[in-house]
């Protein structure tokens, strides 16, 4: 680990992007609370939520927590390039990125900063997330081993790994790899925005990693759910929509390995397989990954519009 007073002077260069969307007040005051002990600044983009949120956030100062209030819904991704705009205009370093309601370990950004810097050519590095929900306990890093992927471990909380990708929040990625590569693909709305992104900075030539010792609590889906003694993260049907065209999209859009290529067309497939038949709902999930696909081989992109409003 550093020393604490280059700690400090790094830690001060760090921004942390959080995008609330109808959030839990109390969770995302939680995390800003956090928040603040490890970055110089958070820059809160918020998605149209209601009035009485952003009422709230002006308990802080706005040197700490700057708000920008998009007047509506522009997904994920466009709201993330609105914070890291700000952020790199202000002239940060790093720019964290954060889900509105994942809660970092007191020494998270310590740790990412701790793995960038032992590996000063990467392009981004994610923290080791955890869901209370779960029972069974795995890394969240993976990495495509020739034909297979490979769950990697954390046993050791030293351990950084290269990884295939990371999810966006508590990834820490340098300013001039964002400089270099370019924002998140906003057309994505949600939903393979940062396996996209993680994908073009390996194109770029910058490894993404993984840091066991980078601990973050943090949500998938809204409830786990054991199926066939698996346990899966169940998300709104709509959210599926989002899931099954963005994969279509980003094979199309980006070079990627054909072994990678075969296991992500596995991967989702099998959950088509299980959503559409297993799951409560399963008829909604089925018709939106048949829509999604479909709007996929038809290039469409952006918001998920209502029938017949094309």
């Amino acid at each position: 680990m550093m020393d604490t007073a280059s700690d400090h002077a790094t830690r001060n260069a760090v921004y942390a992007v959080v995008v609330s969307y109808c959030s839990d007040a109390e969770r995302l005051q939680l995390q800003f609370e956090r928040l603040l002990e490890q970055v110089h600044t958070i820059v809160w983009v918020d998605n149209a939520s209601d009035p009485a949120l952003r009422q709230w956030g002006q308990r802080w100062p706005r040197e700490r927590v700057h708000p920008i209030w998009l007047d509506q819904n522009q997904g994920i991704a466009a709201a993330q390039n609105r914070g890291i705009e700000h952020a790199l205009a202000c002239g940060a370093a790093h720019i964290l990125l954060m889900d509105d309601d994942s809660l970092p370990a007191p020494d998270m950004v310590n740790c990412l900063l701790a793995a960038l810097h032992s590996h000063s050519n990467a392009g981004a590095v994610g923290a080791c997330h955890t869901d209370s929900r779960r029972g069974l306990e795995r890394s969240p890093f993976i990495v495509l081993d020739g034909w297979r992927l490979r769950w990697l471990a954390c046993t050791n909380p030293q351990q950084v790994w290269q990884v295939d990708h990371v999810i966006a929040s508590g990834c820490l990625i340098p300013a001039p790899v964002l400089q270099a590569v370019g924002g998140m693909r906003e057309d994505f709305f949600i939903d393979w925005v940062d396996i996209e992104w993680c994908l073009r900075a390996r194109n770029h030539g910058y490894p993404i990693l993984g840091a066991c010792g980078a601990l973050l609590e943090h949500s998938l889906g809204n409830r786990v759910l054991r199926v066939l003694g698996q346990e899966v993260s169940l998300h709104a049907p709509w959210r599926h929509y989002y899931q099954a065209r963005n994969f279509i999209l980003t094979l199309h859009s980006r070079q990627t390995s054909l072994a990678w290529k075969a296991n992500m067309v596995l991967r989702q497939l099998k959950r088509f397989v299980v959503f559409s038949t297993l799951v409560p709902g399963r008829w909604q999930y089925f018709k939106m990954w048949l829509r999604g696909g479909w709007d996929a081989c038809q290039g469409r992109s952006g918001p998920l519009l209502p029938p017949g409003t094309r």
